[in-house]
């Protein structure tokens, strides 16, 4: 499918995302790829982004004046089933599900993550918001399966692990995404913003265990590298929807030190380090959360007026045929799943500042 490029920008992610990676045959029908444009034998389809895709696809019908619920039903319920299987299966869900032979040699398979699981579980929460199915429904029946799982991998404080190793298999490598941090401040504020009130006490406490272990001092001990620096901001924006204000401060305080890295609107991967990556998803987060400060007036005129360079410069990277490659310096037909989503939400939010109205907590709290 190629679109026309005098649609919106939205549009035209939005258009990719319905039609592109979803995986519609196979063994793997109804999971998300985590891209598009690479081979079989190094595709897959992967957990995490397909809770990102439910919490998406509520995000979309939550945002669109007349929804065509019927193809959004169809990828949600498609979504709902494989992740079903994967947390059904031997061991727990597996982080990246190869459409080819080698899922054993990825680390990433020797170990659950709270963070895979925590986006899961925000995705069979949000299925609900949406216009989506009631609960009682296979996406309650998702989230409550999820939820056990994420009680698994707690430390002895109640707060999350990173991950826990499968039995027999070594530990993973020490990286951000391996060992306890601000990272998981975005599985605890969904948990706090989409969990109804009387259910699954045990993920709510863990949540806010999380929240209390990793928000204080953010500000002061921020990671120097922007992904999990911001995943750590969007979980602070989301646990303010569901109504955990105390640290409005170090969210703030944090977004303005990133906000001064970021330089004509680019912010690199790597504080500090030549010639670091520029990242769309990177991108994509500084704009949706500066987008509501802003609008909140909690951006000074310099940071305001970033937004706009923010905004153009992922709208200079959108593909001819609508996807969104991961690097600045990609290009061609590899395109990224969640940069797709990320950049497609924060230029709704974009517009929605634009036009002078401040971001809802409706949209706060299904933030991808």
């Amino acid at each position: 499918m190629t679109l026309t490029r005098t649609a919106a920008p939205s549009a035209v992610l939005e258009s990719w995302l319905l039609d592109r990676p979803q995986l519609r045959t196979g063994p793997h029908a109804g999971g998300v790829l985590g891209g598009t444009g690479d081979d079989t034998a190094t595709a897959y389809a992967y957990p995490e982004i397909t809770g990102y895709y439910l919490t998406w696809l509520a995000f979309l019908e939550t945002t669109r004046d007349a929804p065509d619920t019927g193809a959004v039903e169809e990828r949600r319920a498609a979504a709902v089933a494989w992740l079903a299987e994967q947390l059904a299966a031997p061991g727990g869900p597996r982080t990246r599900s190869f459409l080819g032979a080698g899922d054993g040699a990825d680390w990433r398979n020797s170990a659950l993550f709270s963070f895979d699981l925590g986006m899961v579980y925000r995705g069979a929460c949000a299925t609900g918001t949406g216009g989506g199915p009631a609960d009682g429904t296979a996406a309650h029946r998702l989230r409550e399966r999820t939820g056990a799982a994420l009680d698994g991998l707690r430390d002895p404080d109640g707060a999350w692990a990173a991950c826990v190793p499968l039995p027999g298999r070594a530990a993973p490598p020490a990286r951000w995404s391996t060992v306890p941090g601000p990272h998981l401040l975005k599985v605890a504020g969904g948990v706090l913003a989409l969990t109804p009130a009387d259910e699954m006490p045990s993920v709510r406490s863990a949540a806010r265990a999380t929240l209390a272990r990793h928000a204080t001092g953010l500000a002061a001990d921020l990671p120097a590298m922007s992904h999990p620096a911001l995943y750590a901001l969007e979980g602070l924006l989301q646990a303010e929807a569901g109504g955990h204000r105390e640290h409005h401060g170090e969210l703030v305080a944090a977004y303005r030190l990133l906000s001064d890295r970021a330089a004509d609107g680019v912010l690199r991967e790597e504080h500090g380090r030549p010639g670091s990556q520029v990242r769309t998803d990177v991108l994509a987060q500084l704009l949706r959360i500066g987008c509501v400060l802003a609008g909140r007036d909690e951006l000074d005129a310099a940071g305001a007026e970033q937004l706009d360079a923010v905004a153009a410069a992922l709208v200079e990277h959108i593909g001819e045929d609508g996807g969104l490659p991961f690097t600045r310096a990609e290009s061609g037909s590899l395109h990224n799943t969640w940069c797709a989503m990320f950049a497609h939400q924060a230029l709704a939010f974009h517009d929605r500042l634009t036009a002078g109205r401040a971001i809802p907590d409706s949209w706060i709290r299904l933030l991808v």
